[in-house]
């Protein structure tokens, strides 16, 4: 199932870097490509970079996350457009198994980064 989940992230960054339009589009996709990594070094096991970087930028993720639900019901309420509430649906029902997974990366993956600070 994760996997399933890895590959429909994986084709919505990847779709993303085809729409910048701006700087902030930009970093926006560069900030979901890494988090595109954590993903894959979660799934697969292996530490990628420094334990610390991944907590870091589950924090940054997690801001990231709700500020984008509530732009998005803040628009809905707004405009009371019915769209709107599938897209918080949507958002958040596509952020809850990334953030559980980097939490599970930084978090509860100890042995990962026991191996990593013991191997030449």
């Amino acid at each position: 199932m994760w996997w399933a989940y890895f590959v429909l992230v994986s084709l919505t960054t990847i779709s993303s870097w085809f729409q910048i339009h701006s700087v902030l589009d930009g970093i926006l996709a560069v900030f979901n490509g890494y988090g595109l990594v954590g993903l894959w070094g979660y799934l697969r096991r292996t530490a990628i970079g420094w334990r610390r970087f991944w907590v870091l930028y589950l924090v940054l993720f997690s801001v990231a996350a709700v500020y984008s639900v509530g732009l998005v019901a803040w628009a809905a309420v707004v405009s009371r457009t019915a769209m709107l509430y599938y897209m918080i649906v949507a958002t958040t029902l596509l952020c809850i198994p990334q953030w559980l997974a980097l939490w599970r990366y930084g978090f509860r993956s100890a042995p990962i980064w026991q191996a990593a600070r013991v191997a030449p």
